[in-house]
């Protein structure tokens, strides 16, 4: 694999272009886009989707989550390298990311040689976990979080901001019945009895 071009999405424009010098100057990789908006990043995929990229993906996004976004780029292009770029230190936030697979986690505090041995880890075809995370794994081994589906951290974020169940079945294009069945779902999978109960723990354990 030979990938020379980068995406950088972050909804903070100052990393993401800071991010960018950084893998301009100091990797292989010899072009970089930084992208702010989700459909911005879709609309440039659908028109490149033959070819190879590194994607780097912030975890925290403005209108979305992450992991429901890693799941459309793979539709968009199936021969993207993702890496999640996060500054969560939560073991349920990790273990999530994990849980879908990506090709590499970086946290935001890492430094330029874990940035590198991740490029050639992947370029190897084989997946990077960074040290600051993989500590965290080893601490909490017999600890095994709640595990959520892009999907229903798409509903939960949300919830979140308050919508209704009629406007986020609006706004995810499902049926209110169905929206029901992942809350009761969601709540089941927190052992929570209310949806109160569940947007506390959303919040105790920073998934959103």
């Amino acid at each position: 694999m030979n990938q020379k071009c980068a995406l950088v999405l972050d909804d903070h424009q100052l990393f993401g272009e800071s991010f960018a010098v950084l893998l301009e100057k100091y990797t292989e990789i010899k072009t970089v886009y930084t992208f702010q908006e989700i459909s911005e990043l879709f609309r440039f995929l659908g028109q490149h989707s033959r070819e190879k990229f590194f994607i780097f993906l912030d975890y925290y996004l403005k209108d979305a989550n992450g992991l429901s976004v890693l799941i459309d780029i793979r539709r968009l292009n199936k021969l993207c390298k993702i890496i999640f770029l996060t500054s969560s230190t939560s073991w349920p936030v990790i273990y999530n990311i994990e849980n879908h697979n990506p090709d590499g986690i970086i946290s935001k505090a890492s430094g330029l040689d874990i940035l590198l041995e991740c490029i050639l880890s992947i370029q190897k075809d084989q997946q990077y976990i960074c040290p600051t995370f993989r500590e965290l794994k080893a601490v909490n081994l017999k600890s095994q979080p709640v595990s959520f589906t892009a999907r229903e951290l798409e509903i939960l974020n949300y919830f979140v901001e308050g919508y209704t169940i009629a406007e986020t079945a609006e706004k995810t294009f499902l049926s209110r019945h169905t929206i029901v069945a992942h809350r009761r779902n969601m709540m089941s999978k927190a052992n929570c009895t209310s949806i109160s109960q569940l947007l506390t723990y959303t919040s105790q354990w920073k998934l959103i």
